[in-house]
């Protein structure tokens, strides 16, 4: 059983030490010096921003989960890469509009300045794409800055491209290219990787992995040093593409469940959820926790990067 560190998670702002770094390729070097980002595909104009003319534009703070989507070659096991940030940055829909959107146009692309060689292929570019749609949610960002501080090149800097509410794949870092185009991208990284695959009657359904699936963890009691058996609280965090409106927590391994206290979402936070827990008895307990969304789609309890998420606590005598 994989714990997670006692206080990975115990703030509602994740500090940027403990943000997750997870990259394809050798990071690359750069400066803000000489940055720009290209921008155009179907559209009336073409831009080319330098760091300078982001600083000039105005800017928005979106606080925002930010999950890893895991293992490309392994997507059923759960990582739980999982960090809540406050970006700043500027909002993209406002520059796509400003440079007149072709009405053929029905997704964005975005690449990354790193490349190389990955599952023996060679990548000119990270590459990832997204619905127009979504690329218009003003939520959407070129971000510059992580809780205040300048984003770090170990963290996608000088910008990246923010997409709240999808996996961090999607949030390509170094940005320096940004299209609106007719189709999705041809990169391996929405073909071959991040697609899900789902053999229904016969046929596979693929499934691009954007929208985050509902998901938990518990924080406390942490597993790693045994609990008394006084009163306690079982909490942990929570979060989805869309809202989670119901947490329920299994102190006995699944066998019965109680609905958690459950924090309402600001914005694309994750959400606290608490539970009041008494020990009836020394011994080990197997702590659940489920959520399900707004939309009514569950945590399940089967192979998936989001499979419901256990911890082993022990309860001592005294």
């Amino acid at each position: 059983m994989k714990y997670l560190r006692a206080d990975l998670h115990a703030n509602y702002i994740t500090p940027v030490a403990d943000v997750f770094q997870v990259n394809h390729f050798d990071v690359p070097r750069t400066r803000p010096e000489g940055w720009s980002i290209k921008i155009g595909g179907l559209a009336k104009w073409q831009l080319d921003l330098t760091m300078a003319d982001l600083e000039d534009m105005p800017h928005s703070e979106v606080t925002a989960f930010h999950e890893c989507a895991g293992s490309p070659i392994y997507p059923d096991i759960p990582q739980r890469r999982i960090a809540n940030i406050k970006w700043t940055g500027v909002p993209l829909a406002p520059i796509l509009r400003e440079i007149g959107i072709d009405e053929r146009a029905r997704y964005v692309l975005s690449r990354g300045v790193d490349g190389g060689t990955w599952q023996s292929m060679r990548h000119p570019s990270y590459e990832k794409d997204l619905p127009l749609a979504k690329a218009l949610d003003p939520a959407v960002l070129l971000a510059v800055a992580m809780n205040d501080t300048p984003l770090s090149v170990g963290h996608g800097g000088p910008v990246r491209l923010v997409v709240p509410g999808y996996y961090g794949t999607n949030s390509t870092k170094w940005l320096r290219q940004i299209l609106l185009s007719a189709g999705r991208s041809r990169s391996a990284f929405t073909t071959t990787y991040y697609t899900d695959r789902e053999v229904i009657g016969g046929t596979t359904r693929e499934t691009p992995v954007w929208d985050v699936a509902p998901n938990s963890i518990i924080v406390a009691p942490s597993g790693c040093h045994p609990v008394g058996r006084g009163p306690g609280e079982i909490w942990g965090w929570c979060w989805g593409a869309r809202p989670i409106t119901r947490l329920d927590v299994s102190t006995d391994n699944g066998e019965s469940w109680a609905c958690a206290e459950l924090d309402i979402r600001n914005g694309y936070s994750w959400q606290r959820f608490s539970l009041p827990w008494t020990p009836p008895a020394a011994g080990e307990y197997c702590i659940i926790s489920r959520a399900t969304d707004e939309g009514g789609h569950v945590q399940p309890d089967e192979t998936r990067r989001n499979r419901v998420y256990r911890r082993v606590i022990h309860v001592e005598s005294g």
